[in-house]
């Protein structure tokens, strides 16, 4: 009898070579994640398998019927099988029967925010964000020119002279009285001018948000470049990446690019409570968010243990002026935060509003002087009213 592990060694290299005759991409990090994932919490049946693999190696949401024929001819029929083109009546989007299980359901019948996307997988490598079309640059720099509008302002430390103030320029006052023989003819006041406060986002790139990854780092890119000197972005999938100094090059694509160079964790898996408690346990981090507006780019999926992500959300919510959270989710009418994490946290949020692409940013950072002139942490009691009214 042939050894099992010899066996199973020679199924997954030749199901990796099956994908890759597909037309199928797979870089040999990608490939690398999948054996250790395997290695380091082997799958205890066929669908959790398939979703190791899917989760690691899938780049294009195009590929997914080939990727689920070949996983199909190899672990469901037990050898290769023919990888050509769909067979008739094939809709080119749902995965076949051998795919996620027979008892599953597809994953068109996943209901937006539930959860089932979300992966705690840890992967290893790199992604092409893509290139910025006309259209998007259009929309690019109307997004940079609204930003300075919306971005509340605090009083500066310094106060520095002006007609009206709330308090006298003695300095000033005696300079000028040396100069009239010790009479006081000129008082001026100082004040202390507003200046913007502190933006920081943080962008989720983990794989349940691969679609709206590219626009989502756009949207940052926009903040960065109308406020520079005050604004500073994370992303986060397992790990957390600061991209600030690669995000900041005045062309989007080549910004993008290095970010691509920068961040390894890109289309993986998701551990929001970890990264937020990582980012906050670094006391520069942390400094960061203190006054100022905190923006989260994430769908919220959490798998798991969800009170780290809810009792680092309220601690976020604690530092910054105001917390606002842009979910792709929210962008469906009949979205609801109903998962634990999402409900569990929702109290410490100051908006809950809907951001997939560059316009739903543009319509949600032209609704952020309405939110930061509001009470704070109301976002509970408007989707509370939301699900009334429906």
């Amino acid at each position: 009898m042939r050894d099992p592990v010899a066996l199973a060694a020679d199924l997954l290299w030749g199901f990796l070579t099956a994908l890759r005759g597909a037309g199928v991409p797979a870089a040999p990090a990608k490939r690398a994640d999948l054996l250790r994932v395997i290695a380091e919490s082997p799958p205890p049946d066929l669908t959790t398998l398939y979703w190791y693999a899917r989760i690691t190696l899938l780049q294009d949401i195009g590929d997914l019927p080939a990727f689920d024929r070949v996983f199909d001819a190899w672990f469901r029929q037990g050898g290769p099988g023919p990888a050509g083109p769909p067979p008739e009546g094939d809709d080119g989007g749902a995965p076949s029967p051998g795919g996620p299980g027979e008892d599953d359901p597809p994953p068109h019948e996943v209901r937006p925010g539930d959860g089932v996307e979300a992966s705690t997988l840890s992967t290893y490598g790199t992604r092409d964000f893509g290139r910025t079309g006309e259209r998007r640059r259009v929309l690019m720099r109307t997004l940079e020119a609204a930003w300075p509008a919306v971005l509340p302002a605090t009083p500066s430390r310094r106060r520095r002279p002006a007609r009206s103030g709330d308090r006298l320029d003695v300095r000033h006052a005696l300079r000028r009285a040396h100069r009239h023989d010790g009479e006081i003819i000129e008082l001026r006041r100082l004040t202390r001018p507003p200046r913007p406060r502190r933006l920081l986002i943080l962008v989720d790139v983990s794989g349940s948000l691969r679609q709206h990854t590219p626009d989502l780092l756009r949207v940052a890119h926009t903040a960065l470049r109308a406020a520079p000197a005050r604004t500073e972005v994370f992303c986060f999938g397992t790990r957390l990446t600061r991209i600030t100094a690669a995000l900041s090059h005045p062309h989007a694509d080549r910004a993008l690019r290095a970010v691509s160079g920068l961040v390894t964790d890109a289309d993986g898996g998701t551990a929001i409570g970890a990264v937020l408690e990582r980012f906050l346990g670094n006391p520069r981090f942390a400094a960061l968010a203190r006054g100022a507006l905190v923006i989260v780019l994430s769908d919220g999926l959490e798998r798991g243990d969800c009170a780290p992500m809810v009792r680092a959300t309220a601690r976020l919510s604690r530092l910054g002026h105001r917390l606002v959270w842009w979910s792709p989710l929210a962008c469906s009418p009949t979205y609801r935060p109903a998962t634990r994490a999402m409900a569990a946290q929702l109290p410490s949020l100051d908006h809950l509003g809907g951001v997939r692409d560059l316009a739903t940013a543009l319509a949600e950072v032209r609704r952020l002087p309405a939110v930061l002139s509001g009470p704070r942490h109301t976002a509970a009691r408007r989707w509370s009213t939301m699900g009334e009214t429906r």
